[in-house]
């Protein structure tokens, strides 16, 4: 899979939060599908992100590199995934 073709995809045609904060709220809510997050998130918010026990998909890049990939001009550290519209990003569910 092209991870950074379904980033794109999935910003385009689903439903993605963008950041900790708006990533923690959704998953409070229990609509976060698949959690990615950048090489350089800090321990503490992947810490919080584990204990939802939500798929958890480490990008190898920075957060800086994340946000180029999903083709957005600021960097992301943290995007959870509610609807994967057309896109295959729900495949990285089994990897790390």
């Amino acid at each position: 899979m092209d991870i950074k073709r379904a980033l794109r995809s999935v910003h385009e045609s689903g439903k993605v939060t963008v950041g900790i904060r708006e990533t923690l709220k959704q998953l409070d809510k229990k609509k976060v599908k698949l959690v990615i997050v950048a090489s350089n998130c800090p321990e503490e918010d992947l810490e919080r992100i584990r204990s939802f026990s939500v798929p958890l998909y480490s990008y190898t890049g920075t957060n800086q590199e994340l946000g180029a990939a999903s083709g957005k001009p600021f960097s992301i550290s943290t995007l959870g995934v509610i609807d994967a519209g057309k896109s295959d990003i729900l495949a990285l569910k089994g990897e790390s």
